[in-house]
């Protein structure tokens, strides 16, 4: 039986995980959309929200431009019996950038850290799983690494005055 300590604390996990996970998207240059509210209108980019229905982990998928979703469903609205070929031209394109925005942005968390797999989910075929984190990103280590020396040079300078400010006297 789980808790509703564990339960918080496991969410938690996963909030800091999708914190993570946008970081590192983002840093590769890709546009990243919280996924825990609706998406606006007319925006493109790698949605990354929480798996509520089944705390696993963090899901990552690709949305298109609202510019490629309305063509598709105009071409469908104005062709519902697909016989002019275009609603076939533009879901294979909306097929392909899915596919390729996938495998890019698991090629990306792969390589910076993370264990990342398929969802699982058949409506959503190229979404992620993102579970954990193996290993600190390479950016992110030396970024905390140069915080690190700062923080350090700065107690060594404070520590420093403090005793030129306030010289230790000899216990009789």
């Amino acid at each position: 039986m789980t808790s509703a300590h564990d339960e918080q604390n496991r969410r938690l996990r996963l909030e800091v995980l999708a914190t993570r996970v946008r970081q590192e998207l983002a840093a590769a240059g890709l546009p990243v959309i919280p996924g825990d509210q609706p998406v606006p209108v007319g925006l493109a980019g790698a949605v990354v929200k929480l798996d509520v229905l089944d705390p696993r982990g963090v899901l990552v998928d690709w949305r298109a431009h609202a510019v490629l979703l309305d063509a598709s469903q105009d071409a469908w609205a104005e062709d519902p019996l697909r016989e002019r070929g275009e609603c076939e031209a533009i879901g294979a394109l909306v097929v392909t950038i899915d596919a390729a925005m996938a495998e890019a942005m698991r090629k990306i968390l792969t390589t910076a850290g993370f264990e990342v797999t398929g969802s699982g989910n058949d409506y959503v075929p190229d979404q992620l799983l993102v579970t954990r984190c193996l290993a600190p990103s390479p950016w992110q280590a030396r970024r905390d690494a140069k915080f690190e020396r700062q923080q350090e040079a700065m107690r060594a300078a404070w520590q420093a005055q403090h005793e030129a400010d306030c010289p230790h006297h000899e216990e009789p």
